[in-house]
């Protein structure tokens, strides 16, 4: 990573450090090529360079390969400026609040549907590198429910969203590395969870040869797993006071989005400079866990409440 730009930690400080396109286009050049330019078809040091562009053109020396900046990245074909797409991940990488279209639109100048495209595709590289990022080791997953706080009713309600809050336990067996998702309504029967959510969850997001799952589903287990729910509570939280309720089509979106920064805050991980690697370097995973098998192994211990 990029070592001679200090984090910023407000947006004034921000605008001072980033104030204008050229100050954007040398930091998105040192987080793509931290070496220096190196050609994405032959992997040559040394280029041409076409200012003439809206934003820089690089034509290697060797292969005559033509390359940008945003090309491969979640800004390619964007005709909004670098300054404006800087702005927006620094705002969503805020840990104290994060930012909504209506908001975004106003401090960068964009319409609301340009604010929101760039905020959706922000949280859906987020929620791709979690994809990627599987629980391993000793595993915790207790249900939450996102939306109503109480419904006594064994009766959905349409406001109801069922989640299974899981994490990878640490030496101390604390959380590690969490992830709050979303149950389909179909693995829920009159407000339990079936066997197929669990099987599905484990499928999903936990890696072979995993050492032990525990999950808590019952609705009056006396054993829960407290931490997990108070992550599942503080996101409900979060996600009201910033959205003011999310719908289910984009709901898995935001609960991402706050998982990413809580498990980044977990492991004492800049989230900003994160973030920047994350949209900008293309076909590089940033995990804080590297995982390649998606599916269980026979010998894995599993235990349901």
């Amino acid at each position: 990573m990029e070592t001679n730009y200090h984090l910023p930690s407000t947006l004034e400080q921000f605008q001072q450090q980033f104030p204008t396109e050229e100050a954007c286009i040398d930091y998105f050049f040192s987080v793509k090529w931290p070496s220096g330019f190196s050609c994405p078809h032959c992997g040559h040091s040394r280029s041409y360079i076409t200012i003439t562009r809206r934003l820089p053109l690089y034509e290697c020396l060797q292969c005559h390969h033509q390359t940008s900046l945003t090309a491969g990245t979640i800004m390619a074909g964007s005709r909004t400026s670098l300054h404006k797409w800087l702005t927006a991940i620094f705002l969503i990488a805020r840990t104290e609040q994060g930012t909504n279209a209506v908001a975004l639109s106003k401090i960068i100048s964009v319409t609301y549907k340009t604010a929101w495209l760039i905020l959706h595709k922000i949280r859906h590289a987020i929620s791709t590198a979690d994809q990627g990022t599987l629980l391993s080791g000793v595993i915790q997953v207790n249900s939450a429910v996102y939306g109503k706080p109480y419904n006594p009713y064994f009766r959905n309600h349409p406001q109801e969203h069922y989640l299974l809050a899981g994490s990878s336990l640490n030496i101390q067996g604390e959380p590690s590395y969490i992830k709050l998702k979303l149950v389909p309504k179909i693995h829920v029967k009159e407000k339990i969870f079936q066997r197929s959510a669990t099987s599905d969850f484990t499928q999903q997001h936990v890696q072979s040869h995993t050492n032990s799952i525990e999950f808590i589903t019952g609705r009056f287990s006396s054993k829960k797993f407290r931490a997990l729910l108070a992550f599942a509570a503080q996101a409900g939280k979060s996600i009201n006071n910033t959205f003011h309720g999310i719908g289910q089509k984009y709901l898995q979106y935001y609960l991402d989005e706050f998982c990413y920064k809580i498990n980044l805050t977990l492991h004492e991980a800049p989230i900003f400079q994160h973030l920047i690697h994350l949209c900008t370097v293309p076909h590089v995973r940033l995990n804080l866990f590297t995982s390649q098998n998606t599916h269980m192994c026979p010998n894995s211990k599993i235990k349901t409440m």
